[in-house]
C-alpha cells in the first residue's frame, strides 16, 4: 500500500474528520478493458471490490497505529471513472491515375481516389480504460457493542492482507 502518487496515480490518503472519524480514499490504477462494453467488463468489477477492500486495509492500519481494538464503516461509495477512446483508422489506397483522379478517371475533390469513396478503407479503432475508488468513512471505535457492525482491527488486516500479499500495482 502506497500513499496517492507516491508510485503513479493510485494509492490511499487519509484525513481526519474529527478525533474518531477518518475519511479514507483509495484509488486503483487504469486498467485495460474491452472497448465494446467497458462497464461490463469484468476487470473493472474486480478493480472496484480490490480497491473497497484496500481502503478497509487501510482503515484497520489506521486504528492500529491508534490502538483501537475495532471500526465501524459510516458511508462507503464506491465508483470507477471509464474512459472511452477512438479514432478513424484509413488504410491507403493504391495510386490510379492523377492526383486527385478516382477510378474511372473522373475527379474528386478529396484527390487520390476520391476519399472516402474509392480506395480508401476506413475504420474506428477504439480501446477502453477505468480506473476505480473507494471513500471510506469510519469511527474508530475503543469498544464494540454487539449487533453495531463493527469489525475487528485485528481480524481485519489479518483476513485483508492473507488476500492482497502479492499483490501489486500496475
Amino acid at each position: 500500500m502506497q500513499p496517492l502518487s507516491v508510485a503513479g496515480d493510485f494509492g490511499f490518503s487519509d484525513r481526519d474528520v474529527d478525533s474518531d472519524t477518518v475519511e479514507i480514499t483509495y484509488r486503483g490504477a487504469e486498467v485495460r478493458l474491452s472497448a465494446s462494453n467497458p462497464r461490463g467488463d469484468a476487470k473493472i468489477a474486480s478493480e472496484k471490490d480490490k480497491v473497497h477492500d484496500l481502503a478497509l486495509l487501510r482503515a484497520a492500519r489506521i486504528a492500529q497505529e491508534r490502538s483501537i481494538s475495532a471500526f465501524r464503516v459510516v458511508s462507503e461509495k464506491t465508483d470507477s471513472d471509464i474512459d472511452v477512446q477512438s479514432y478513424p483508422h484509413c488504410s491507403a489506397a493504391p495510386f490510379w491515375g492523377y492526383p486527385g483522379y478516382g477510378f474511372y478517371g473522373h475527379r474528386h475533390a478529396y484527390g487520390y481516389g476520391g476519399w472516402p469513396y474509392y480506395g480508401y478503407p476506413c475504420s474506428e479503432r477504439r480501446w477502453a480504460s477505468g480506473k476505480a475508488v473507494s471513500i471510506l468513512t469510519v469511527d474508530l471505535v475503543a469498544k464494540p457493542v454487539a449487533g453495531d457492525q463493527s469489525l475487528d482491527t485485528a481480524e481485519t488486516i489479518a483476513k485483508l492482507e492473507k488476500i492482497y500479499a502479492g499483490a501489486t500495482y500496475p
